[in-house]
């Protein structure tokens, strides 16, 4: 609980500074509330929340700023309890409705800080949520709703937010979920979401070796998947495959060589361009990243698999 410290500190200036603003009925309630919250007993939070509900719908306090502030911070503590990884929660929606109507009743600038860092902190929680939707089922349609909620709050807080390092963890994320499933299942709705999530991260980082080298990956691995579809007896089928193989083949060593030229002693990009070269019939450069993996002790599968030769 030590995270939620400031909250509580700022609990018990908001307990003082209540008093003469409502009858002491109410001022009971209210303080019987902060004093459950303040516990920080969990089995205390749904009792705080049933009082401070009562004391919100008080015409003599409804108005009140404290009232919302104290309101959206327990709803917050039940909601890292029990909803925190679901992309839908009443429980959230309660915390941010809570502090939209502390915004609205022109909160002083602890409350004001108070309210931004909660909202913050649920921003946060949807960025993990689009990992974890990830992770879990595969699923970015629900997981690309979770990361723009965090965008859309955190720009609540901060309108010139930057997200582009975000963005691009992100991106990375949702192609190296995607790659990893298009290895197992060589599916095309695999292999075209994670190319597509590699290029967003080029669009914004052109340099950037982690989607330069998944991309490069991913399309030597599409194909090398085409070399199974081979049929020796077909000669024209062979052509076409040989041919779409040369291209894929020409496409991933333009990606790799960008890791290898900004670091020649990327363990990665040597042996991907080993097997680049190998596909496509290079000998000379076959032979040289063959000495280069064998300098840097990376184990090289000597044996030609059916790559369409």
């Amino acid at each position: 609980m030590n995270k939620y410290k400031h909250i509580f500190k700022q609990i018990l200036i908001i307990t003082f500074l209540v008093l003469g603003k409502m009858s002491f009925g109410q001022y009971d309630k209210y303080n019987r509330a902060v004093e459950l919250y303040n516990s920080k007993i969990p089995s205390n939070m749904e009792k705080a929340a049933h009082i401070i509900d009562s004391v919100i719908k008080h015409p003599e306090t409804k108005v009140l700023v404290e009232c919302w502030t104290v309101r959206a911070g327990i709803y917050y503590v039940l909601y890292t309890k029990t909803d925190k990884n679901k992309l839908n929660s009443a429980l959230r929606d309660t915390v941010l409705s809570s502090i939209a109507v502390s915004n609205q009743l022109k909160p002083d600038s602890n409350q004001k800080s108070n309210n931004e860092k909660l909202i913050k902190a649920l921003a946060k929680n949807y960025f993990n949520i689009s990992v974890h939707l990830l992770n879990d089922s595969n699923n970015n349609e629900r997981s690309l709703i979770a990361y723009n909620r965090y965008k859309m709050l955190y720009k609540q807080v901060d309108p010139s937010m930057d997200f582009k390092a975000s963005d691009i963890k992100y991106n990375l994320a949702v192609a190296g979920v995607y790659h990893t499933k298009y290895g197992k299942d060589s599916t095309d709705k695999s292999l075209q979401t994670a190319r597509s999530f590699y290029l967003k991260v080029l669009d914004i980082e052109p340099d950037n070796n982690d989607a330069n080298m998944g991309l490069g990956l991913l399309v030597y691995n599409e194909a090398a998947n085409l070399s199974k579809s081979i049929d020796f007896e077909d000669l024209q089928q062979l052509e076409i495959v040989q041919d779409n193989m040369v291209r894929l083949a020409k496409q991933s060593e333009q990606f790799i060589l960008k890791v290898y030229n900004n670091d020649k002693k990327n363990p990665k990009a040597v042996e991907a361009l080993y097997y680049i070269y190998r596909m496509l019939l290079d000998n000379v450069k076959h032979e040289d990243f063959k000495k280069k993996c064998q300098e840097m002790g990376i184990l090289v599968n000597e044996e030609k698999p059916n790559e369409g030769k």
